[in-house]
């Protein structure tokens, strides 16, 4: 028996791979389809590539397979290269072998190898994650109470709004340009390209019922996409005037389409325009802390040396703009120095006297520089609150993989 973990090398062997993810989740009936999910998802993403199906072939038949979806990924104003694991499956004649946990410590190889910065995967199974090194980070999500909603009329707040349905097609150019002003620098956003924003719709299914737009004098000022029992995703132009209350009627447009579906809760990102809009109305809701995201960190030097342009900024409009000396940054996996000197910064291998010497753990050092970290870690050393200031990460729902 001849046992293989690469990727596929032509378009039969991807086929194959896809179909593996459909056995794996009893979508199998009628045979593989370049019309299923599982190979749209693959083949019209814009940044496919054949290496990046990863796969156990036994006797030239693929057993389990991983497909790593590549997305720019935001970090405050930085960009890195993230690869989001999705179609993780093993063909139901082929479980309990560890081909699952050997394809993903081949996957974890390739993703440093093909220079990934860090990689992201949705899951309810963490633990098999985690032996091949992805860690659990824990987010934040809000559920919004619907059981008490009060009735709510912002029509007088702004003149000229109405609320429709979006016409995705006519639409387009205005939400792409909508979307890139919102998130500008939210870190965990995806930088989409006109691709994928043209693309998506074909994997990615929305309900034109509940996705919105509002305009104003004609023009679409904001836009709203939500689920049967979500909000996925929200934007709004951020040189209205009013934008806020644009948002806040369109939220409440939404709500209340959602209060006579008879639905009594609403799950949200607990982010600030949300948690702004909730206290704003006076609405009641709670937090729950999510553990389904896994991140894991596969090129660390390269990650630092791309978020170093931002750490300079940071460092040239503080009041610490002359701080010099060495910061080790050290995890399970990898040691990083960052050498501070004349406001710049560039990273080192590891060095035997650092000013600051920061062991972490490797969700910790996600953490650090995402904007996350408890402040009580960094409380002593003035200059990594400088560098590391408080943020949030966040993730829209429609860019899962």
């Amino acid at each position: 028996m001849q046992i293989e973990y690469r990727a596929p090398r032509n378009i039969a062997e991807l086929n194959d791979s896809i179909f593996c993810s459909m056995c794996a989740f009893d979508c199998d009936e009628g045979g593989f389809s370049d019309d299923h999910f599982f190979s749209r998802i693959l083949k019209l993403d814009p940044w496919y590539d054949l290496n990046n199906t990863r796969a156990c072939f036994v006797d030239g038949q693929v057993a389990s397979v991983v497909v790593i979806f590549e997305r720019p990924m935001r970090i405050g104003s930085s960009v890195v290269r993230m690869g989001g694991l999705g179609s993780v499956g093993t063909h139901p004649d082929h479980r309990k072998k560890g081909y699952s946990s050997q394809v993903l410590l081949d996957t974890a190889d390739y993703l440093e190898s093909a220079s990934f910065d860090l990689s992201l995967l949705f899951t309810g199974t963490n633990r098999h994650y985690a032996k091949a090194g992805w860690v659990t980070y824990p987010v934040t999500l809000r559920s919004i109470d619907l059981s008490n909603w009060p009735q709510l009329d912002l029509a007088a707040e702004t003149t000229e709004l109405s609320i429709e349905t979006c016409d995705y097609g006519t639409d387009l150019p205005i939400l792409v340009e909508i979307y890139n002003q919102f998130n500008k620098s939210r870190t965990g956003t995806t930088v989409r390209n006109q691709a994928y924003w043209e693309n998506q719709p074909e994997w990615r299914g929305q309900d034109p019922a509940l996705f919105w737009v509002a305009r104003q004098n004609g023009q679409v000022v904001a836009y709203l996409k939500g689920g049967e029992k979500e909000i996925l995703e929200i934007g709004r132009r951020l040189n209205l005037p009013n934008g806020v209350r644009v948002l806040a009627q369109l939220m409440v447009h939404f709500l209340q389409n959602r209060v006579a579906a008879n639905q009594e809760q609403i799950q949200v990102n607990d982010c600030a325009e949300i948690r702004q809009f909730l206290d704003r109305l006076g609405l009641e809701s709670s937090t729950r802390e999510t553990t389904h995201f896994m991140f894991r960190i596969t090129n660390f030097r390269s990650l630092l040396e791309k978020i170093c342009p931002m750490l300079e900024h940071r460092l040239r409009t503080s009041e610490l703009a002359d701080w010099k000396g060495k910061i080790q940054l050290q995890y399970e996996l990898d040691t990083q120095t960052l050498t501070v000197s004349d406001r710049q910064i560039r990273v080192e291998s590891n060095t035997d006297s650092p000013t600051i010497n920061l062991s972490l753990s490797q969700l910790q050092v996600l953490q650090l520089i995402f904007g996350e970290l408890d402040d009580s870690i960094l409380a002593d050393h003035p200059i990594l609150l400088v560098l590391f200031p408080p943020d949030q990460l966040l993730h829209w729902s429609p860019d899962n993989f």
